[in-house]
């Protein structure tokens, strides 16, 4: 019996309705970590070269960390993994809440979907059991009912991932939707699933697998545990908007996060969530403002983003909520103004609703959010492609038929969410227009209108500047799965658990607008979050003081992984994950909007005269990686010291 993992995966073709069990060898194991280093392994060996993303050739993979659910602090998180129907490239998309530790307490490491059902169906996994279910009767409901006539059918513990009918009428942002609103969203994966016309997974099951060091893993988790047992301090209570400030300069610190600084993030997150940080980072210019062409003092000023931020936000609290095993517990139930309740608006929500539209309207935003949850939509995207269509409609760039009778005007909350509820049904016109994404919506204008679509790829763009911050260019631009601000996260690429991994590397951290060193810092940043993902662990814990992630590791596995390999494993995955877009003719890196870049560069505010230099991050990234710039593909010698099959690194 392995320790740390299960040695299973299972798989499903809703063609032929073959359940099968496979048992990926140690060594698999080791080289790949957890499900999602397999999910990236297996995606790239049995997913066809061209393979139509929302075509039964296409595999959809869930897949929950190799500590996930272990008792690890952090350790809720799962992952969602296919071809990108709204890229063509890499997809992956994160998700907390209970589901991810379910799935794996059923005794799998990871579900692999192919084919396609001729009819609705769900899949039920619990301990022993594995069944392909009918799903007529869930076709058409929203989240929320399809989980409440789960429960109802099966148990009110059994956890659930579906799709709402966005999903179903293959909207291309639209997510997969556990705990009645947490979406797994970005990439389009819920067209995925919906294209497969697989409703639902449910997954029921708690046990773990036996851990080598027991002991060892309960003391790293008990000391650690240690930062998250005090009451917050009353500095956070009287000055949400002073540590909103703090955060994105936490970002950029190059010392210990473990004492006083580790310990007001803990306090800010546990009162507010991401939402502290809204106002700080709209005056500081990280924010993009109205379809980023706006500065965020002058064109959405203070008075207009607090109402979006940290104490706004969370006047409606019913209560706070934490995803499995997190001592934080972020999250919050909130009253949605017409009645009933939802889940918290977050940052990226706040913002795509928000100052992205000049909406400053929170009762606007916590109804789009709602919306979103409940039908399975991309709030980041969402935000994104009304934004495009509202300077359309402003530029004179939108054809009359589709604007139709909607007034098309910046900050004008009906129309903002008769926009999302249009889009979330594919209503006939502009919602189905806007379904598709930004970029194929541009694709049918003007070159002035393609300008001012934000995306990366086919990717929207998320609620970060690169402007602000280069290294966030850098991951939009280069990272597999584009447009992703948690493919790079680049602010963590400074904090204290990163220290020892570029200290081993002889590298340091590249100053902020020091554009080859930036592109250097995310290539050895980024290969670390990706092995940090394969264990299912929450990124945000990096803010946190020092999870103890390796020491987590090895007490799970005895496998003794020291820092060396870690970077290694991480690098693996990342190479594999630019093979896969190079198998499926991607281009290794995708263009940024000009205005992403700062061309030209704004006039005034914090971020004057800044144009990106993403070229120089592009190579330096590269090279570090040892991959062809022109292919995306491994350099020979890489793929000899990864372990990867040959035939796959480029021809020199």
């Amino acid at each position: 019996m392995p320790n740390g993992y299960w040695g299973k995966v299972l798989h499903v073709d809703l063609s032929t309705r073959e359940i099968r069990v496979e048992c990926p060898p140690e060594a698999v194991y080791r080289d790949y970590l957890g499900g999602y280093g397999l999910g990236v392994r297996y995606l790239y060996q049995h997913i066809p070269a061209h393979a139509d993303p929302l075509g039964p050739k296409n595999i959809l993979a869930f897949l929950p960390g190799l500590l996930t659910g272990s008792g690890a602090q952090f350790s809720g998180r799962f992952m969602v993994a296919a071809r990108s129907p709204l890229t063509g490239s890499w997809a992956d998309a994160n998700c907390g809440g209970d589901f991810g530790p379910a799935l794996r307490g059923a005794g799998i490491d990871g579900l692999f979907v192919s084919g396609a059902a001729d009819a609705p169906v769900y899949l039920l996994i619990a301990e022993g059991q594995v069944e392909i279910r009918n799903a007529a009767h869930l076709w058409g409901l929203d989240v929320r009912e399809t989980e409440e006539t789960l429960h109802r059918e099966i148990a009110p513990d059994a956890k659930v991932a579906c799709i709402g009918p966005a999903g179903e009428k293959l909207v291309l942002i639209s997510g997969i939707v556990n705990d009645d609103g947490r979406l797994a969203a970005r990439g389009g994966l819920g067209a995925v699933m919906g294209s497969k016309q697989l409703k639902a997974v449910v997954a029921r099951g708690k046990a773990r697998p036996p851990q080598a060091d027991p002991r060892g893993f309960k003391a790293a988790n008990a000391a650690y545990l240690r930062l998250f047992r005090r009451k917050p301090s009353a500095m956070s209570a009287r000055v949400p908007i002073l540590l909103a400030r703090l955060l994105p300069f936490l970002r950029h610190l190059r010392g210990q996060l473990s004492g006083g600084p580790a310990e007001m993030v803990v306090d800010a997150y546990r009162r507010y969530g991401t939402s502290s940080g809204t106002a700080a980072l709209v005056e500081l210019g990280d924010t993009p403002v109205r379809n980023w062409a706006g500065i965020g003092y002058r064109d959405f000023p203070l008075d207009l983003s607090q109402g979006l931020s940290d104490r706004a936000v969370v006047r409606s609290l019913v209560k706070p909520y934490a995803c499995h095993s997190c001592p934080v517990a972020c999250g919050g139930i909130v009253r949605q103004p017409e009645g009933g309740t939802s889940h918290k608006a977050e940052y990226e929500t706040l913002a795509s609703f928000g100052p992205l539209l000049l909406n400053s309207d929170l009762d606007t935003v916590m109804r789009c959010a709602h919306v979103c949850n409940m039908a399975g939509l991309d709030t980041i995207s969402t935000g994104v492609v009304i934004a495009f269509a509202l300077e359309c409609a402003e530029k004179g760039w939108l054809p009359p038929e589709l604007a139709g009778e909607l007034p098309l005007e910046w900050g004008k909350g009906e129309c903002i969410l008769e926009l999302t509820k249009r889009i979330a049904a594919r209503t006939p016109g502009l919602g189905d227009w806007l379904a598709d994404g930004v970029r194929k919506a541009a694709g049918r204008l003007s070159q002035a209108a393609r300008e001012s679509a934000m995306h990366a790829g086919g990717q929207e763009l998320p609620m970060h500047r690169g402007i602000y911050e280069p290294g966030t260019a850098a991951g939009y631009a280069l990272d597999p799965a584009p447009g992703r601000h948690t493919s790079t996260n680049t602010g963590n690429a400074q904090v204290a658990s990163f220290a020892p991994y570029y200290a081993l590397l002889g590298r340091k951290p590249a100053a902020r607008y020091d554009y080859a060193g930036k592109g250097l810092t995310q290539a050895i940043a980024m290969p670390l979050y990706r092995a940090y993902d394969a264990l299912g662990l929450c990124q945000f814990a990096l803010l946190m003081g020092e999870p103890p992630f390796l020491t987590w590791l090895n007490a799970a596995t005895g496998w003794g992984v020291s820092e060396a390999e870690f970077f290694r494993t991480g690098k693996r995955i990342q190479v594999l994950r630019h093979a896969f877009n190079a198998k499926h003719g991607q281009p290794p890196m995708a263009p940024l909007p000009r205005r992403e870049l700062g061309d030209p560069p704004q006039a005034i505010g914090p971020l004057r005269g800044r144009t990106l230099d993403i070229e120089a991050m592009a190579g330096s990234y590269f090279e570090f990686l040892g991959l062809d710039p022109r292919s995306g593909r491994p350099l020979p010698e890489t793929a000899r010291e990864l372990g990867l099959d040959a035939s796959m690194a480029v021809s020199m």
